[in-house]
């Protein structure tokens, strides 16, 4: 292929005589990160806003760049859309110009508003013979706009000579071509700029201060007019070192125009980039003798440098010391040394993709004599590196990203797919906090800790000790003297508490069998019936005792007995379940008394057991009813040896048979999970209750008036047999006490098993107490997890977030948000309790859903249930995770699955894209 007329060889510095390997051709078989030409040349126009950006070729060139860097813009949203003629097989055979042409008449008609065409040649045009340039030029004849060839296939170079034909493009076919409607004093063109993150954004309120006027920027957020004027500026300022500056040299032959080579990353070098330009701009207007532009700079940098300095001292006072390796491309390389040594960064070793061998001697006159130049850029060569120096943090482009990230170590993306802008000031600052917020993030040292397969025994015991003291050790604890704040005015608005007796029909439907019978109001039963099933989108057992106003007056003794008469005699259950209402408990009503007196007068039900949890409306909340059912069931249920009419001989305790006790906060999926890690050791489990078959969505052929799927009675009436009683959530310490009280079981006990430490001791327990290795799977899905982790940090990192719990599912995820990064800027529990002194915010406090709308003010993530989507509008927070219960405006609630590695993993995931996706909804408000 005859090469482009403005194709000037010279401009070519890739075979540099003395140059490092990275200046240098690549060679066949290398791993090189450098791109080709037709990428080169997209980077430096794809962000021109208003215009069609046609690619000429099969579909891989188009269909794998098409809006795949950071290139922001304030308005036009077109240079997003990915145009291509998707060349096919017929079309490679008999030529493509014909479906060229018909391609770019029909995208002029149908989007009007584009101002010009750019057509891009790829390989496999350029070898088939297309020519691009006759088409556009035909095809300009027809249309009401530019058509403008971009004739830089890939094979023809690497990325910087398609950055520098895409200069003289732009030179040939849109500078020159308009005069500038408005013509400032000071006008310049900022040349290699691409407003990556909103850089240009940074430095913009910098040059409007200064009376500065940009007139053209080669092409971050441009509109294509704008670039036509470029050739009225007084100065060029090159800001992407060789990129561009075959551009700049065009335009001081042709227009007398000077220009400057500058870097706006750091304070160092934004202070120096604005003197070199008040200094020519001074000479441009008025000559030497005056320094109007000069004395404005100064003015600005004594303001700005101060308040930069005050603002990134608290983020260098944690980075002083660190070391780092630093691998980009061109200025970035040796202006981002400076900005790293201004915040005590230490540079071990520093390599370049795309940089020229000038720009090689200037990076490292800047570094220090023992820090090593990378010259083998290959993934092997970087992991060598790595492995040598050990870095702190690894500073480098997306494509390194994940190549550290897998070796666990703090990356910093400075290239074109980052979220932050670092240019300037602001971007000084925004740079500090990144970078901090990158090394110092809380996953590392749970990350790089040692797995439990990589302990010594006297950890791992230390561990299991541990989890075997929680219930103890937890109960002991003082809440007398808790410094969580309680509530203080009279009315409580927008409650996110569920009454008690809703929790205690939760546990009941997770006994095979079971129908739960609330000794209150037929309304009381009413309502928790459609609490649950807004939630869990099933028909809920649930009867009542019809308590009315003679009974109210009288007592619900008879009451309550005909209740218990009429459901066994009606429904046959496997087990009544009998729960209080605030109204038979303000009454006085005994309970326990009148089923034993049930019992005496209908001798013929004795088979039948009936248990009973104590859940007055004004003690406690869900999980509280919840703990209540469960140690009721677990002291009625379970039967000793002679009940069991246990044979003396043989052994009272299970090999391999323990108890589970899930917690209220964990959903069906979550209580499978559990189980399925449990047996995955080769025990027997016994969940009480167990909801993960009752209330999991499933479709039966038979519909029936009682709670189906449940552990069945039978199974609990052994669970006095177990090895150990496994519980998760603060709430059932006591239930497992009771096991252990009655049967001497031992009790492993766990806040959480959401996180990785906290499934580490899981996993620690059930290895110690079954006597086998932890399964493959299971150290597969940790390190699905840790990678899950390290991918998501960046998400999370110092996001605010508000959360409004019952308190054990509070515990949960306040721990490992904080875990995670971000910043808890309010704990909410739906009641007062134990250990909740100990969560990572200063604001800790019961409270509703108005004192939710207080405290998250300025949140980027509410968590609470569904209730809480009115805290959530009111406050324009677009990011709410819906946790807990009732979970309404949602489908699928009862399957999300938060616990183990796999679903904590889940979490990490909808967590980041619920940030995500908040994130560009931001971003897009900001600039419509």
């Amino acid at each position: 292929m005859a090469k482009p007329d403005y194709y000037d060889a010279s401009d070519c510095t890739t075979h540099e005589k003395g140059a490092p390997k990275f200046c240098k051709k690549s060679e066949p078989g290398e791993g090189a990160e450098r791109s080709c030409a037709y990428d080169g040349a997209r980077v430096v126009l794809m962000p021109i806003t208003d215009v069609i950006h046609l690619v000429h070729g099969p579909i891989a060139c188009a269909g794998n760049s098409w809006d795949n860097r950071g290139a922001r813009s304030s308005g036009s949203q077109l240079y997003r859309r990915g145009f291509t003629t998707e060349m096919l097989e017929n079309d490679v055979i008999f030529g493509g110009e014909k479906k060229l042409y018909k391609a770019i008449l029909d995208l002029a008609g149908r989007y009007s508003q584009a101002r010009a065409i750019f057509v891009y040649a790829t390989c496999v045009t350029a070898m088939t013979g297309d020519d691009v340039e006759a088409v556009c030029l035909a095809a300009a004849q027809k249309v009401a706009m530019p058509v403008i060839p971009v004739n830089t296939p890939g094979f023809i170079g690497d990325k910087n000579i398609g950055n520098r034909l895409a200069g003289e493009i732009l030179f040939k076919y849109v500078i020159g071509t308009a005069e500038p409607p408005v013509l400032g004093e000071y006008p310049i063109n900022l040349i290699g700029e691409y407003n990556i993150a909103g850089d240009l954004w940074g430095m913009q309120p910098l040059f409007d201060r200064l009376g500065i006027q940009i007139l053209s920027c080669f092409s971050g957020d441009a509109k294509f007019d704008d670039l036509r004027y470029a050739h009225r500026a007084k100065l060029n300022i090159i800001i992407c070192s060789k990129s561009l500056t075959n551009l700049a040299k065009k335009m001081q032959k042709n227009f007398g125009m000077p220009y400057l080579e500058e870097s706006f990353y750091g304070m160092t070098d934004t202070a120096k980039a604005l003197r070199d330009i008040a200094r020519e701009l001074d000479d441009a207007v008025g000559g030497l003798e005056k320094r109007v532009m000069q004395d404005r700079v100064e003015r600005l940098l004594e303001e700005e440098e101060e308040a930069c300095r005050a603002r990134i001292a608290p983020y260098r006072a944690r980075l002083e010391g660190k070391s780092a390796v630093l691998f980009t491309g061109g200025v970035k390389t040796w202006s981002m040394v400076n900005s790293l040594r201004e915040l005590g960064v230490e540079i071990l070793a520093a390599g370049t993709q795309n940089s020229t061998l000038e720009d090689f001697y200037r990076m490292k006159g800047l570094m220090h004599k023992d820090a090593r130049i990378i010259e083998d850029t290959s993934t092997a060569g970087l992991l060598a590196v790595m492995a040598e120096k050990l870095p702190d943090l690894i500073v480098a482009g997306g494509k390194t990203k994940f190549l550290a990230l897998k070796t666990r170590t703090p990356f910093l993306d400075i290239n074109h797919g980052r979220s932050h802008p670092y240019a300037g000031y602001e971007g000084m600052v925004t740079f500090a906090k990144q970078l901090d917020m990158t090394v110092n993030n809380p996953i590392w040292p749970v990350l790089n800790a040692p797995a439990p397969w990589e302990k010594g025994e006297a950890e791992l015991a230390a561990d299991v000790t541990a989890a075997a003291g929680h219930a103890e050790t937890f109960l002991a604890e003082d809440i007398s003297l808790s410094r969580v704040k309680v509530p203080s005015k009279c009315a409580t608005v927008n409650p996110q508490k569920n009454s008690p007796a809703l929790g205690a029909t939760m546990a009941y439907l997770g006994i095979d069998n079971m129908l739960g019978l609330l000794h209150g109001a037929q309304g009381c039963s009413t309502f928790i019936r459609l609490q649950l099933s807004r939630h869990y989108k099933e028909s809920i057992p649930l009867n009542s005792t019809a308590m009315s106003e003679d009974t109210a007056i009288f007592g619900g003794w008879e009451n309550l007995k005909k209740g218990i008469r009429r459901v066994i005699e009606k429904f046959r259950p496997a087990v009544v379940g009998v729960m209080t209402s605030g109204l038979t408990e303000t009454m006085g009503d005994d309970v326990r008394s009148a089923i034993v007196h049930f019992r005496q007068e209908n001798p013929e039900f004795d088979a039948i057991p009936i248990v009973h949890a104590s859940t007055p409306d004004y003690c406690g909340s869900l999980q509280e009813g919840y703990a209540a059912a469960v140690e009721a069931i677990l002291e009625s249920l379970p039967a000793d040896r002679d009940a069991l009419q246990h044979d003396p001989s043989e052994a009272w305790t299970v090999p391999g048979q323990v108890n589970l006790l899930p917690g209220s906060h964990l959903t069906p999926a979550d209580v499978e999970e559990l189980k399925e890690l449990v047996e995955s050791f080769g025990l027997t489990v016994l969940t009480i209750p167990d909801l993960s078959n009752a209330m999991d969505g499933h479709i039966d052929e038979s519909v029936s008036p009682l709670s189906t799927g449940g552990i069945p009675v039978d199974a609990i009436r052994g669970a006095g047999r177990s090895a150990a009683t496994l519980y998760v959530g603060d709430s059932l310490a006591r239930a497992a006490l009771r096991l252990k009280d009655r049967f001497g079981i031992p009790a492993y006990g766990f806040s959480s098993l959401t996180g990785l430490a906290e499934t580490d001791r899981f996993m620690e327990t059930l290895a110690a107490i079954s006597g086998r290795p932890i399964p493959e799977k299971h150290r597969r899905w940790r390190s699905r997890l840790t990678d899950a982790m390290v991918d998501s940090h960046y998400q999370f990192g110092t996001k605010r977030v508000a959360l409004a719990l019952e308190s054990d599912n509070l515990k949960t995820l306040t721990r490992f948000l904080d875990g995670m990064g971000c910043e808890i800027q309010a704990a909410l529990s739906a009641t007062r309790t134990r250990g909740l002194d100990d969560l990572p915010s200063e604001n800790v406090f019961v409270g509703d859903l108005e004192d939710l709308e207080n405290a998250a003010v300025d949140a980027d993530l509410l968590v609470a249930n569904s209730n809480g989507r009115q805290a959530a509008s009111k406050l324009g927070i677009g990011a709410h995770l819906r946790a807990g219960l009732p979970v309404f405006d949602r489908l699928g609630a009862h399957q999300k699955m938060w616990v183990g590695y796999r679903g904590t993993m889940n979490l990490v995931f909808e967590v980041a894209n619920l940030f995500q996706a908040n994130a560009r909804e931001g971003q897009k408000l900001a600039h419509n």
